[in-house]
């Protein structure tokens, strides 16, 4: 069982990767956004926990506010979208 996070631009960057599968840990019960953005940067770095200040996540393309990730419960074939912020002129 896992879930699908897709990496832009800046995450993008530091990753390597646009996207790639994330295997739900067999004993959470309950596994959530919280949990699966400090496995990441447990992952990438200090670089990446950086640009999560920054970013915006998605679930199945439904933006999340910052302060509820810890609340947002993900299930087997979700995807996460991490959305660092654009720039340009």
């Amino acid at each position: 069982m896992s879930v699908q996070v897709l990496y832009f631009a800046g995450a993008h960057d530091i990753t390597h990767i646009k996207s790639e599968e994330i295997a739900i840990p067999p004993s959470q019960s309950a596994w959530t956004l919280e949990a699966l953005i400090n496995q990441l940067v447990q992952k990438y770095g200090d670089e990446l926990a950086k640009l999560f200040e920054q970013c915006m996540f998605a679930v199945n393309m439904e933006a999340i506010d910052k302060e509820n990730t810890r609340h947002v419960i993900l299930k087997p074939g979700d995807e996460i979208g991490i959305i660092p912020p654009v720039s340009g002129g």
